[in-house]
């Protein structure tokens, strides 16, 4: 980064110039005068010497370049996702909201979309997006025409925000029965203090996820169509996690039968409140509704743990497939051994092989990976100088140490020996002492094909 500074001093035209030293050392890195890792660091490197402003502007290099970015390494978009996430730290959340934006679409073009990273596996809620609103009344703040909108009423709509800031705090009696009070006043209120205007948004139209909290303003924003769907829209979402099949939700959160019944009702109440709430109030229903129906399906997901959305066919396993159904031999239908299943499909598979038990032990029906293989991601994950962070490791995911060590059990059985030296570490542990071993031995036995490969020409 001294280098950079010294040969070129950062002037208004300079960006053009750092892009090209960039591009330099990508150039390098695929010709193999690099590792292939060194032109992230430098990257990383820049943008750590420059403003944030030279940095929005360097950035588009970054977005030129994600196609290629996505087809990196895990270790060299890692480098990149620390990048990211130090850009966003520097950011101003109030000032730099486009930037952000911009660094937040580049993760989601770079990343897969199961990636653990990006993801609130454990349905943590951000405890610190605290919503202040004045506690005592000021005497002439508040005007209203109706005796309705008063201060007890301004204290009633904004403390659900804490509600919907750490929903499980309804866990208690106490909390639940303030929050049914509370949603009750609100519908009501929104009911009888009903949305007169038909104006259309504009699509041009600033929109802030914050709402002011002044007293003064309680007036307007009950009239405000934008106002009442972010408060509606807010408590729907609330009740959705109560009922909801949540994995990490705590087990106090179960509510019953009768709040369930009013969950319910409620819900439609507020679905017949934004329907009358112009402009376009039906169309942003069905426009919620599906929205919400789409966050069941979020849950379902990552309550199976994020598995993996693309759909591959196994390249390794059809060959095999297609040499078994070579190899058996097909069976004699003239000494009237045909069972007929009642379908064609079924038929003609189980007549292909007259001992279907052999055919099922068939040497080609064998799909267990070779070791090194199925290790390969592991070990280039625990390589020292991978740049990987240890909460990203295979060996963390419960189903990859399942079926490591079923695949340890069937080839490899001395392993567990070193298990059995090594009792005081965890199985985590030990079963990455147990790939850094494969990753060696393999190493060796690379050399040593190379060596003997060697010595004729000795």
């Amino acid at each position: 980064s001294s280098g950079i500074n010294a040969e070129w001093p950062l002037r208004p035209g300079d960006i053009s110039r750092i892009r090209g030293f960039i591009e330099l050392s990508f150039q390098c890195s695929r010709s193999g005068v690099t590792s292939s890792s060194t032109p992230f660091y430098v990257l990383a490197d820049t943008f750590d010497c420059l403003t944030l402003d030279k940095c929005q502007q360097l950035f588009s290099y970054v977005e030129d370049k994600s196609p290629q970015f996505a087809q990196e390494p895990p270790g060299n978009r890692n480098i990149v996702l620390r990048l990211c996430n130090d850009l966003i730290r520097r950011c101003s959340k109030s000032l730099n909201t486009l930037f952000c934006g911009r660094i937040q679409i580049i993760l989601a073009k770079i990343f897969p979309f199961s990636e653990r990273s990006g993801l609130n596996l454990q349905s943590q809620f951000n405890l610190e997006n605290a919503t202040e609103f004045s506690q005592k009344e000021t005497e002439g703040v508040m005007e209203s025409d109706s005796s309705e909108v008063t201060f007890l009423f301004y204290q009633t709509l904004w403390s659900m925000q804490d509600f919907f800031r750490n929903p499980n705090q309804i866990s208690s009696d106490a909390q639940w029965k303030k929050m049914e009070e509370n949603v009750k006043e609100i519908c009501r209120i929104f009911e009888n203090y009903k949305h007169e205007g038909s104006t259309k948004i504009s699509s041009n139209e600033t929109y802030f996820a914050k709402f002011l909290t002044s007293e003064r303003l309680l007036t307007l924003q009950i009239t405000d169509a934008n106002f009442r769907r972010h408060i509606l829209v807010q408590i729907l979402t609330l009740f959705q996690y109560l009922t909801g099949d949540v994995k990490f939700k705590p087990n106090k959160l179960v509510i019953s039968e009768p709040r369930k019944y009013w969950v319910y009702d409620t819900t439609n109440n507020i679905y017949g409140i934004l329907a009358e709430t112009p402009p376009d109030g039906e169309r942003f229903v069905r426009h919620i509704k599906s929205v919400l129906r789409y966050e069941e399906k979020w849950s379902k997901w990552k309550n199976e743990g994020c598995p993996s959305l693309e759909k591959s066919l196994d390249k390794t396993l059809h060959p095999k497939q297609k040499n078994m159904l070579r190899t058996v031999k097909p069976m004699d239908l003239s000494q009237n051994e045909k069972f007929d299943l009642g379908n064609d499909t079924l038929t003609k598979l189980w007549n292909i092989c007259p001992d279907n038990m052999a055919a099922c032990q068939d040497s080609n029906r064998n799909f267990i990976p070779e070791t090194y293989k199925f290790f390969e991601d592991a070990i280039e994950q625990l390589e020292p100088d991978s740049g990987v962070e240890k909460e990203y490791y295979l060996t963390n995911d419960t189903s990859f140490v399942w079926k490591s060590l079923r695949l340890l059990a069937k080839q490899s059985t001395p392993y567990f020996q070193h298990i059995q030296n090594t009792k005081n570490l965890t199985l985590t542990d030990n079963l990455q002492n147990i790939i850094i071993s494969i990753g060696k031995e393999h190493k060796k036995e690379k050399s040593t094909d190379c060596d003997s490969a060697l010595i004729p020409l000795l």
